[in-house]
């Protein structure tokens, strides 16, 4: 008999903790989007990858504009304190990045570079190709080196991805959104928003030599894939971005529906480079923001996430703890 109530008093605390949890979610704030002071010329910024270069500093790739990257400086409050600058990708000449999606920021001896990379996507007849190195300064043009042949070295490494790379994003064809820098492997990792499978994510890891005198795929090692579950799920979502917290050691992910048909959700993850899962932050993105760049930054005492929107628009908020139900 007192078995049998230690079990029943268990299933109703199980049962009442997941009642709670479920009413708090109902009920929580769903972040939504601050639109940007100003415009890319005549058209809204369509923020992609983000990375953040100093305090309150950060820049971002318009994936409508190849040729330059732009900087956003917010205050204390989290809201913008100066014009977004455009800082001209001196170097790059036109059709030698196409689609920039990815953004990471990779520290050598004191210098910053940025790395921008490409979708790698096909378009009809055309394919999307680039990495981009950037050495960054704080003000004017960035002087920037395209790699050439980056597509073509990847798909002979990873030959899997052949037949998707003839196929265009909404047929399930090959399309990478996500860029981080991982210095304890001193990696490049590409998230691929497609192509996806249930449940699952994939990430590929590019050793590179970043600071070698000449930006060529000779800097390039050996890569590798990866695949990582995302929990109770069965959603096909793909990387939307992916960038490196050093204060936690770990990866923050964006996820995100693979084809613009799809209807799964945007989330946020954490992974720790070596587990087989993801784990789920407890954030929940408003129907009106398309989230499509995500990195987390010290705000005082605080770590806050930025997310930059392809709609022109962000949203700054606390670090929340992960989802463990």
């Amino acid at each position: 008999m007192e078995d049998a109530v230690e079990h029943w008093t268990a299933r109703f605390a199980e049962a009442f903790d997941a009642v709670r949890h479920a009413a708090s979610r109902l009920g929580r704030k769903k972040i939504k989007p601050t639109p940007f002071g100003e415009k890319n010329g005549d058209n809204q910024f369509n923020a992609s990858g983000v990375a953040q270069v100093g305090p309150h500093r950060f820049v971002f790739v318009d994936n409508h504009d190849p040729s330059a990257l732009f900087e956003l400086v917010l205050d204390d409050d989290d809201a913008e304190a100066e014009r977004i600058a455009r800082r001209p990708l001196a170097g790059v000449t036109p059709g030698a990045l196409r689609d920039p999606e990815g953004l990471a920021r990779v520290d050598v001896d004191g210098e910053i570079f940025l790395i921008v990379a490409s979708s790698l996507c096909a378009a009809g007849t055309n394919r999307a190709d680039g990495l981009v190195r950037a050495r960054y300064t704080p003000h004017g043009a960035l002087h920037a080196e395209p790699m050439a042949g980056f597509r073509a070295w990847l798909l002979r490494h990873e030959t899997w991805l052949a037949a998707a790379a003839e196929r265009e994003p909404d047929d399930g064809g090959l399309n990478i959104e996500g860029l981080a820098w991982d210095p304890h492997a001193g990696s490049l990792l590409f998230g691929l928003r497609g192509p996806a499978h249930p449940g699952e994510i994939t990430l590929i890891c590019v050793p590179v030599d970043v600071a070698a005198p000449s930006w060529t795929t000779s800097t390039l090692g050996p890569s590798s894939t990866v695949r990582i579950r995302v929990p109770k799920s069965s959603a096909i979502q793909g990387i939307r971005d992916v960038s490196y917290d050093e204060t936690t050691g770990d990866f923050l992910i964006l996820l995100g529906r693979s084809t613009s048909k799809s209807d799964a959700p945007f989330q946020l993850s954490t992974w720790n480079g070596s587990s087989d899962k993801v784990k789920l932050l407890d954030i929940a993105f408003h129907r009106s923001m398309k989230p499509e760049g995500a990195t987390t930054f010290r705000s005082g005492d605080e770590t806050k996430i930025l997310v930059v929107d392809d709609g022109g628009g962000y949203a700054v908020f606390d670090y929340v703890e992960t989802d463990q139900h």
